[in-house]
């Protein structure tokens, strides 16, 4: 009988490959139709996440194998291929003839014609004596350049590797690369309208023991959660003590720190997780205006301020850019908090796909939106308030340069160092850069971000 977790991950492999799925929409989508046990849905996750992690390094492997090359397979097969190898090399627990058996019945349930050459290159992979690992080293010793050789390595596109190298230097580098490649931690933000954060520990550990969670070593707000849990069945995310969030996603908040009574813009709220955040922050008693570009982001972002017990969010279903045109909006705000949509390339352990889909044509289109959104900010923020830069994404040209080229074209900005709002552990380790500060994964086990805090300065 075929594992239902190497079934179902398999789909998920096979939807994000024909119909351009993201990981965690393909996943979701099949765990929800799938009445899985919670060890099958932890071994389908691992599949899903882990085969699209290490998609480079699996694909050398399984081309040492393959009489053919492997961009001429059919999307399906090569995902069962690279589903399987994973298993192979990197999952220790599983025994080689389970993983290899389920493939070539999967293989003849669903691509008949191809399960013979499913079974000859998986056979041929169990027949040679060399462990996975040790062929892997050969392979790399054999690649020229330190950046392909890491890219081969860790998994990573040979582009990343080389643009991190000249931004932090090889060894950092290769700290970074093993970091994103590392299982995320799972993190919520206390709410403090409903409970102190010791109050959430204590309940957490009383309910699940001493170990289920720890505080943050990141965020005041913060607890680590270090045991799996269906997190929309959970009380306290159902009662609104808590909102999922990574640490490092935590701070940027924070940084805006808005005056109980403030007219606060959030020009791209998403989901509404820093907005709702910010309206935590003036104890629900200001206003938080949250704008974006889909509706429905829009409408779960209600749905959370609902379960987190705010009335202070205002949704606004608009491009803001657009926001400085309208009739006595220049000036109107406080504070605005522009979390800018960037390469995403600071949260590889939770969204490991993005490292195949980003490429560096991505960013010059990108570093305009960007550029567009802070010139509309610091049009929207009234003389002497604050607007917060921040993005998800390592990338100096997303970051320093991008305000540096703002600020030399005479925007009315000028950077405030963000240290001060920052907890002083992190304030005392964080990279201070010339605009702003940058939070890379290694340090803290976190996503990765860039904070910057400036001041308008005309009046």
């Amino acid at each position: 009988m075929i594992s239902p977790a190497r079934r179902c991950a398999w789909q998920a492999l096979c939807n994000m490959a024909q119909r351009q799925q993201y990981a965690n929409a393909a996943l979701q989508h099949v765990l929800r139709s799938a009445a899985l046990s919670e060890r099958d849905k932890a071994l389908c996750t691992e599949l899903v996440y882990g085969t699209v992690q290490r998609q480079r390094t699996l694909d050398a492997l399984l081309a040492e194998h393959s009489r053919r090359p492997l961009t001429r397979l059919e999307p399906p097969v090569l995902a069962l291929l690279r589903m399987t190898a994973y298993q192979l090399v990197f999952l220790d627990r599983i025994p080689a003839y389970a993983a290899v058996d389920d493939a070539v019945e999967l293989a003849k349930q669903s691509r008949p014609r191809a399960a013979g050459f499913v079974n000859a290159v998986l056979r041929a992979w169990l027949r040679d004596p060399r462990p996975a690992r040790a062929r892997l080293q050969e392979l790399v010793a054999r690649t020229g350049a330190w950046a392909e050789q890491m890219g081969l390595l860790h998994s990573y596109p040979t582009w990343l590797v080389e643009a991190w190298e000249r931004q932090f230097g090889r060894a950092r580098t290769e700290a970074m690369l093993i970091s994103c490649n590392q299982p995320p931690v799972l993190g919520v933000r206390v709410n403090p309208l409903r409970a102190t954060r010791e109050q959430a520990l204590v309940r957490v550990q009383t309910a699940a023991g001493a170990a289920a969670a720890t505080a943050s070593p990141v965020a005041p707000w913060g607890l680590r959660l270090h045991r799996g849990l269906d997190v929309e069945a959970w009380d306290l995310y159902r009662e609104g003590w808590v909102t999922v969030q990574d640490e490092g996603s935590m701070l940027v908040a924070p940084l805006v720190s808005p005056s109980p009574s403030a007219v606060v813009l959030d020009m791209c709220a998403g989901l509404g997780t820093k907005a709702t955040h910010l309206a935590e922050l003036q104890a629900d008693r200001g206003q938080v205006w949250a704008c974006d570009v889909y509706g429905h982001k829009l409408r779960n972002m209600q749905t959370a301020a609902r379960r987190l017990g705010l009335t202070s969010l205002k949704p606004l279903l608009t491009d803001a850019r657009s926001l400085p045109q309208r009739p006595g909006w220049s000036g109107r705000f406080d504070a605005v908090l522009l979390d800018a949509p960037c390469s995403g390339l600071g949260v590889l352990r939770r969204r490991p796909d993005i490292r195949w889909r980003r490429t560096p044509a991505d960013l010059a289109s990108l570093q305009t939106l960007q550029a567009e959104l802070l010139r509309a900010a610091a049009l929207l923020v009234r003389p002497g308030g604050v607007v917060v830069y921040a993005t998800c994404t390592l990338l100096a040209e997303e970051n320093e340069v991008q305000l540096a080229h703002l600020l030399a074209d005479g925007v009315p900005l000028r950077p405030e160092d963000p240290r001060p709002w920052l907890p002083h552990a992190v304030a005392e380790r964080i990279d201070m850069c010339t605009a702003g500060v940058l939070l890379t994964p290694e340090q803290w086990q976190t996503d990765g971000f860039y904070m910057a805090r400036l001041r308008r300065m005309d009046g």
